[in-house]
């Protein structure tokens, strides 16, 4: 009996301990809670009930159902969202590989002992401190106030050159200029986490593979590159979910007009119908990124 006593003073002791811990645990997620509740659920709610609905009276807020109208509406009456969304699609898509693989091969770069090597990790993480909108625009030659001339047009190009290759040349060598300074003002956060990453990866293993005679270019792919599948992975995840909702996204931009600054009858409603099926898009491109590199991740955790 002394015995059945004390194991159960023992577990009662040991749940109230891992009550206390998980009480602790709460209460430190309940801000996070209170605001994903506050700012995303509730919101979110809200706008799918007005992508099905039409309002009927805006002061008392009365609305009338109508079903997928909206939703019918932006796929086969809406001159302007799809060819939008494939646009950004196929740009953002593009840029997914090249800023992955650049960040890749900066992260190498800077993993190795270098002089100044602190001060080449903040430049390269500098963008991501100054934000990608207004400074994004100014950049690309995006300003409303002026002609899009480019980054790089009357300064990388300078008149002479423009005028020998013509107007066709000096749009390709804008195009790629451009499209260069997006990849590399977007690889702050991924250079950071790949970084991170080869610091994790034991030097032993490198060791290893120079005593059976391995290269650095068989060391990395049998050594760095399984290694760095997870943070591949979450690195090309984030990557779309930041592309996807940048400042100058046309397709944003269209939701935000369509929302606050048109006249147009029903365009509150239609704004959220058409921010709905945005959302759904990114999040089916990511599923579908997780899918094709679940065995990737896998076939190195088992090889790790």
């Amino acid at each position: 009996m002394a015995r059945s006593g004390r194991y159960m003073w023992r577990e009662m002791r040991r749940r109230t301990l891992q009550g206390k811990i998980a009480w602790t645990g709460l209460l430190f997620v309940a801000p996070w809670i209170v605001g994903a509740a506050l700012f995303f659920v509730y919101p979110l709610a809200r706008s799918i009930i007005l992508s099905v609905s039409e309002i009927e009276n805006l002061r008392t807020f009365e609305l009338n159902f109508v079903g997928l109208k909206w939703y019918h509406e932006a796929f086969f009456a809406d001159i302007e969202f799809v060819p939008s969304l494939l646009s950004v699609s196929i740009d953002n898509l593009i840029n997914l590989p090249l800023i992955n693989i650049f960040a890749l091969i900066v992260a190498l770069l800077l993993n190795r002992k270098i002089k100044a090597r602190g001060l080449f990790r903040s430049i390269f993480f500098l963008p991501v401190l100054l934000g990608t909108g207004f400074i994004m625009q100014q950049l690309l030659g995006q300003n409303v106030n002026a002609e899009a001339v480019g980054f790089a047009r009357g300064l990388l190009i300078p008149d002479q050159l423009a005028a020998y290759i013509g107007q066709s040349g000096v749009n390709m060598i804008q195009s790629f200029l451009d499209r260069l300074t997006i990849v590399m003002w977007n690889s702050g956060v991924q250079i950071l986490i790949y970084l991170s990453a080869l610091q994790t990866i034991s030097p032993a293993l490198y060791e290893a593979a120079r005593v059976d005679s391995a290269s650095e270019w068989e060391s990395f792919w049998l050594i760095t590159l399984p290694m760095l599948a997870p943070m591949i992975q979450l690195n090309l995840v984030y990557t779309v979910i930041a592309t996807f909702s940048m400042a100058d996204n046309t397709v944003l931009e269209f939701i935000q007009w369509l929302a606050f600054e048109t006249a147009e009858a029903n365009a509150y409603e239609y704004s959220c119908a058409i921010g709905l099926i945005y959302c759904v898009f990114v999040l089916l491109v990511i599923g579908i990124i997780v899918l094709l590199t679940k065995r990737f991740v896998e076939n190195a955790k088992e090889g790790g």
